[in-house]
């Protein structure tokens, strides 16, 4: 995993957003639900990546 961000480094300019947008979908990557996982699971799983896909999405409209 890259190095992690300091809270200053997020709050300066465009570059470290894009880094705390790579570390996250590092730790959240889309997930592919199996008969075996709970709906809790699925649920708990999606809501993580949602996240991710929302910065994603922002970053990108920027």
């Amino acid at each position: 995993m890259p190095n992690e961000l300091t809270h200053s480094e997020i709050f300066k300019g465009e570059e470290p957003i894009k880094k705390l947008i790579e570390e996250l979908d590092a730790m959240y990557p889309q997930f592919t639900p199996s008969p075996k996982d709970d709906i809790a699971r699925i649920m708990y799983r999606s809501g993580q990546r949602s996240v991710v896909d929302y910065l994603l999405a922002k970053l990108n409209n920027v």
